[in-house]
Parts: structure tokens; sequence; C-alpha cells
């Protein structure tokens, strides 16, 4: 009697074991920690969201938008030369994803902002070209403007 008493607690421990480990919240996806951090970013708390861009690309390491959007995030916390090196990952990693002409307007961006202007110019550039190569003409007018306004902060606007 008493080993069948210990066999049915050892039966029901395991099994309240295997029930908690089978019903447990399964992991989260890159995507998801991704939609968290644009969620924290946009209500401000900026470094929850790097956290949780971290996290995406900890799960998946060529998840290019998290490269993107960790390059933001850092970039709106004043983190200037991470979230340029966050974009730059990014597109060494793919170079032909969509979002690569994002990534290499954004360095530009960030690079003036640094006034590091043979950066921007370059990078505004290679965003134009990148923007060509996929066909897409407001791209192109969107960098050739940030170009142009780039050239004559700095005075070297050429006619």
């Amino acid at each position: 009697m008493k080993k069948n008493i210990v066999i049915l607690i050892t039966v029901g421990v395991l099994g309240v074991v295997f029930w908690h480990m089978a019903t447990r919240e399964d992991p989260m996806l890159a995507e998801d920690y991704l939609q968290l951090g644009i969620e924290r970013g946009a209500s401000g708390k900026h470094d929850d969201a790097i956290e949780a861009f971290k996290k995406a690309l900890s799960v998946n390491p060529d998840y290019i938008p998290a490269y993107l959007s960790l390059g933001n995030a850092y970039g709106n916390t004043g983190r200037y030369k991470e979230s340029i090196a966050s974009y730059k990952e990014g597109i060494q990693l793919n170079p032909r994803h969509p979002e690569v002409p994002q990534m290499e307007m954004n360095i530009a961006w960030v690079a003036d902002k640094m006034n590091d202007n043979k950066t921007a110019v370059l990078y505004a550039k290679k965003a134009i070209q990148s923007y060509t190569d996929r066909n897409d003409y407001a791209g192109v007018a969107m960098a050739a403007s940030r170009l142009r306004m780039i050239e004559e902060k700095s005075g070297n606007n050429k006619k």
C-alpha cells in the first residue's frame, strides 16, 4: 500500500511538472521584441526600446528591421556613434534588404548632426543610389533633398 502511495505521489508530481512545462508561455520571437521596442520608443521609453531591440537581435541576429529600429533608438538618446554602428551592421548583413536605403539616409542624418560632413554626404549619395536601384523615385527625391541640405549647411553647394 505504501509503495502504491509513493508511486502515485511521484506520478502526480511529475504530472504537475510536465503540465507546467507544457503550458508555460512560448518564448517571444524577434518580431515580438521589435514590436515591443517600437511601442516603448513611441511612449518615450527609449532605453527600454533599446533593450527590446537588442533582445530581438539575440533571438535573430539577421533580423534587419531590428538594426534599423535599434539605430533609431540610439539616435533618439543621443548615442550617435552607436546609432551609426547599428545601421552599418544591418547594411553589411544584407546590402539588398529593402530597409538599406532608409538606414543610409539615417546615417547621413546622424552624421550631419555630428557635424561629420564627409560621412553625411557619402551616405546621402549611397541612399540616392540605393533608391535608384530600387526604382523608388520618391526616395531618390528625399535623399537628394537631404544631400542638398547637408551641402548648403556646410557651404559646399556645387552649382
